[in-house]
């Protein structure tokens, strides 16, 4: 007799939906850690035109421009990152729930399966007892 868990499609589709959040959760990481190396890109780049002199007037208003249109690229990487974050805490509670979930399945598969075994354990002692019962009223082995 085997072992059978009555649960055991809700605990695979726990584990994939599980598995799901993670690989999601992991890709929102790595979009953000982009974003974020992104804007470290742009500040430095910023940084570093900051302190450079232009000859013509013409010029610095080029790169005040440039600057500007930096400025408005942090403050967009920024604004995306923030979201991202909401989101990344969002599916991090949502993962947890998930794994709660699974767990508490998992306890109830192992707390089955002791019971059964318990079960199968007693029906097989009761099993030996009568055969050995049935053995010495056939007049087997006596055992005195």
């Amino acid at each position: 007799m085997k072992f059978n868990f009555t649960l055991e499609k809700l605990l695979d589709f726990r584990k994939e939906n599980e598995d799901s959040l993670k690989q999601e959760y992991m890709n929102l990481g790595i979009e953000l850690s982009l974003k974020e190396k992104r804007i470290n890109e742009l500040l430095s780049e910023k940084n570093n035109l900051m302190y450079a002199i232009e000859p013509t007037i013409g010029r610095m208003q080029i790169q005040r421009n440039y600057l500007d249109e930096i400025d408005q690229q942090v403050s967009r990487l920024r604004l995306e990152s923030l979201k991202l974050q909401q989101s990344i805490a969002g599916l991090l509670e949502r993962l947890v729930r998930a794994q709660q979930e699974r767990k508490i399945l998992e306890k109830l598969e192992v707390k089955q399966k002791n019971e059964f075994e318990t079960r199968l354990a007693h029906e097989e002692q009761k099993e030996l007892d009568e055969f050995a019962n049935r053995k010495i009223l056939k007049g087997g082995e006596n055992y005195e």
